[in-house]
Order: structure tokens, then C-alpha cells, then sequence
């Protein structure tokens, strides 16, 4: 690799996310109707726009936990994209997500409050759970638990990427043998997987682009129904 390369990639990756961000800037909600699905779109752009600005600011600090977290975020938010695109029902259940996630964040901390203290007032947390339970009955949220990405991973065909480096990034990311023994301030054993880290990422964030894309020059922003 030539020592004018990284900053060749660096360049061109700008220019593929100033695209993404020109691109999410121009999409409208085509009416009412379709509205929650423009919204859906919109927020993972907008959260693939923040998670690069991460990775580029691990990559040129040679952050490997941030990199590797902003690396492994892209790649799951490219699988949730291609899930999403692939019809209505997957959209709307993918929706349905928030309301399963919201539960068990707020039933969690119930549980975890209780333990560190067993007469702790449950009130705001009873309250918020109600209302939280209240909206997935109003929406007809029938599912018990949250989709797994692993699973999505394999319906949109990326099983070998999420297996791959979920693996990889959860090595740096979480505490481990690696992380603790083998990544020093300043250091790393792979200094290689800077590269490799950033390049996947970027390459993640492009194909949610290209998707989006895609979809939008044949269903607008509509679901695929």
C-alpha cells in the first residue's frame, strides 16, 4: 500500500457520504400514507451519516474500539435497510421494534432498579411502561422480542459479513483477552484492521445508499408492496 493511498480513500469516502447526506436531503414523503416509511429511510440515513463521522474520526485517530463500534453499527444498519426495503410487512415489523425495544429497556431497568434497592418507587417507571404497553396494543404489536440481526442478516443474503465482523468488532469493542492484553494506548497487535476496519465501514454505509437508491428510482418513497 502506498503511503498516498489512505488519504485517496479518505477522499473518496467523503465524497460517497456527501452523495448519501445531498441524496437524503433531496427525498420527500410522496403523501400521508406512506409517511412512517420516508421516516424509517430517513432515520437510518441519518444514523449511517453519524455512525461514518465516527469511523472517520476513529480511523484518523487510530481509535480501534470507535472504529470498530462505527464499523459494525454501518454494517448493521445495511442489513436493516435491506430488510426494510424488501416489502411493507418487513418495514412496519421493523417498526414494531421500537415499541418491543422500549419495553424491555424500561422493564430492565424496573428489574435492575429493584435489586439495588427493593423499596424504590416504581411510579415513573410503572407509568412509562403502561403508556409503552398501551401504544404496541394501539398499534396491534404483536411480536415478544425484537428481531435479531443475525437472522436478518441472513434473509437480505449478508450472513457471512455479520458473522465475520460482528466477531472481529466485538473483539475491540467489548473488554476481551485482545482488547485488554493486546491493544495498548497507542498500539495494536493487527494495526492492519485500521484499514480493514474503515474500508468495510464505508463500504456498508455505499450499499445502504445504493439501495435506498435504488428503491427509490422504481417505488419512490413508498414501501415495496
Amino acid at each position: 500500500m502506498s503511503h498516498d493511498e489512505p488519504i485517496a480513500a479518505l477522499e473518496l469516502s467523503e465524497s460517497a457520504f456527501a452523495k448519501l447526506r445531498e441524496f437524503g436531503n433531496s427525498l420527500k414523503p410522496v403523501d400521508e400514507q406512506n409517511g412512517w416509511f420516508f421516516q424509517i429511510v430517513f432515520e437510518l440515513m441519518d444514523a449511517t451519516l453519524t455512525n461514518y463521522q465516527q469511523l472517520r474520526a476513529g480511523y484518523n485517530e487510530s481509535n480501534f474500539p470507535l472504529l470498530a463500534w462505527a464499523c459494525r453499527n454501518l454494517l448493521e444498519l445495511a442489513i436493516f435497510t435491506k430488510y426494510v426495503l424488501i416489502s411493507e410487512v418487513n418495514a412496519r415489523r421493523f417498526a414494531d421494534d421500537r415499541l418491543i425495544d422500549g419495553c424491555d429497556i424500561i422493564t430492565s431497568l424496573r428489574t435492575l432498579e429493584l435489586h439495588i434497592d427493593p423499596q424504590s418507587d416504581m411510579t415513573l417507571l410503572d407509568d412509562a411502561l403502561a403508556r409503552m404497553q398501551a401504544q404496541r396494543a394501539a398499534e396491534g404489536v404483536t411480536a415478544k422480542r425484537f428481531l435479531a440481526t443475525g437472522d436478518l442478516a441472513d434473509t437480505v443474503g449478508m450472513k457471512e459479513d455479520f458473522t465475520c465482523m460482528n466477531r472481529v468488532c466485538s473483539k475491540l469493542v467489548h473488554p476481551t483477552a485482545w482488547s485488554i492484553l493486546a491493544m495498548n494506548k497507542g498500539e495494536n497487535c493487527f494495526s492492519q484492521s485500521r484499514q480493514i476496519l474503515f474500508t468495510a465501514g464505508v463500504r456498508y454505509g455505499c450499499d445502504l445508499y445504493l439501495e435506498i437508491k435504488a428503491h427509490n428510482g422504481v417505488h419512490g418513497m413508498k414501501p415495496n408492496r
